[in-house]
């Protein structure tokens, strides 16, 4: 594109050249023109000033005198023309000067006839063949001097036009090869490009075929094991309790920490396998658009999670506007984020949740802030992931499933979520979620 860019500048620049140089032919003609109309228009009042002698007739003094009028306007703009020729304007001076003459000798001939109403042949043949006969051969030869020089100029001019007419045509036709060629190569890209994006599409079409049927293969698998691993976790936790009951009294208290510990942690492998089922499940449900009132939804939300709690934080909710969702995943989703804003700011002296809203042109933004314990943002990158934690059990109970969850019905609904904290200070969780006007 540059190097057409370019032949079409040097392009324009020669045609531009060209347009000049012919426009300096044109007035070269003209100021020849100019001349030979100067040099003829005193011939015609020379020719007029005889008439008038010969033959007394005042009608030719007319044709006279609009020659000695209309001639120094000629003579100006004759010199108008060739104001960029010093030598053309020192002889055009000297022109001048000779017609000035001329005419005079010429009036002096008219005032005598008037003076003497008639004039032999003679005498006029003897004013033609006089002076006058000299000074117009000198007259002629100083035009003709003029024309020479402008005839040259012309020939010079002429000569250019044609170089330039040549190189123009050469630059012309070399930049529509170029633009040829170039149209070419494009064409032969542009249907390159297009094979290859074929084959990339086939190739990600194929690619996310095999990444879907993997990702089902996945998520039954995951359902199959964690359902099938539910019913040994019953026996090892029952059998563990029927045990404990039987034969108590037969253990020493080692024996009973042991045995605690095996109920303890089939308990928790059980929930774990409870918090797997619903990720999975989670991924299968289908989503069932509407309109959702999040006033509602959150003020339900908090009554279950706040059921339990002797002494629940504060809630500082402002008014929510509705979004475009699946008000069951919705409602998880807020489950997950009250339950962790209540959880991590339990051991604050005043927790206090807030849930607030940023509506922006296509969607909105729910926040859920709370000022509990927080956590390190170098260590963000596992917020999102399943089984992922960032405080130990000891501190904090709890699998690590809530925000996967959160995360995929978010994404499922076209938004995304983040979220930013400061250690023993605050933690925000945002989420995106389209306006009802997307329906």
């Amino acid at each position: 594109m540059l190097l057409l860019i370019l032949v079409s500048a040097i392009a324009f620049y020669r045609i531009q050249q060209f347009a000049d140089s012919a426009q300096l032919v044109s007035h070269t003609h003209l100021v020849i023109e100019k001349i030979h109309r100067i040099f003829s228009d005193l011939k015609d009042a020379e020719s007029a000033q005889r008439g008038y002698l010969i033959t007394g007739d005042e009608s030719f003094l007319d044709t006279h005198h609009a020659v000695v009028v209309s001639l120094p306007q000629q003579i100006t703009e004759l010199k108008e023309m060739t104001k960029d020729n010093p030598q053309q304007q020192q002889r055009i001076a000297i022109m001048e000067d000779m017609i000035d003459a001329r005419l005079h000798v010429l009036r002096l001939g008219i005032d005598m006839l008037a003076d003497r109403t008639e004039i032999s042949n003679t005498e006029v043949i003897a004013m033609i063949r006089g002076d006058g006969r000299q000074t117009m051969a000198q007259l002629h030869t100083q035009i003709q001097r003029m024309i020479d020089v402008e005839e040259k100029l012309l020939r010079d001019r002429a000569n250019l036009v044609e170089q330039q007419a040549a190189s123009t045509k050469r630059w012309i036709l070399f930049g529509n090869l170029l633009a040829v060629v170039l149209l070419l190569s494009a064409i032969w890209l542009i249907l390159h490009e297009i094979a290859h994006r074929r084959t990339a599409q086939r190739e990600i079409e194929k690619t996310a075929a095999q990444l879907e049927l993997t990702n089902k293969e996945l998520e039954s698998f995951s359902y199959s094991v964690s359902h099938d691993l539910r019913s040994p976790l019953r026996a090892i936790d029952g059998y563990s309790r029927i045990f404990e009951e039987d034969f108590a009294d037969k253990l020493d208290d080692e024996g009973r920490r042991l045995l605690k510990v095996i109920r303890t942690s089939s308990k928790k492998m059980g929930q774990l396998i409870d918090d797997l089922l619903a990720f999975s499940r989670m991924g299968r449900k289908p989503v069932d658009f509407g309109k959702v009132d999040m006033n509602g939804l959150v003020d339900d939300v908090w009554h279950e999670v706040c059921m339990n709690i002797p002494s629940p934080p504060r809630l500082e909710k402002k008014p929510l506007p509705p979004c475009w969702g699946d008000r069951a995943l919705l409602r998880q989703v807020f489950l997950n984020l009250l339950a962790n804003a209540v959880k991590y700011s339990s051991k604050q002296p005043d927790p206090v949740v807030e849930v607030f809203s940023d509506p922006r042109e296509d969607d909105v933004i729910y926040s859920v802030r709370d000022n509990g314990v927080g956590f390190d943002m170098r260590f963000y990158n596992k917020l999102f992931g399943v089984f992922q934690r960032l405080h130990t059990e000891d501190e904090f109970p709890g699998t690590g499933v809530g925000l996967a969850i959160a995360q995929r019905v978010i994404v499922r609904h076209g938004g995304r979520i983040w979220a930013e904290s400061k250690q023993n200070e605050y933690t925000i969780f945002n989420f995106s979620l389209p306006k009802e006007t997307h329906a």
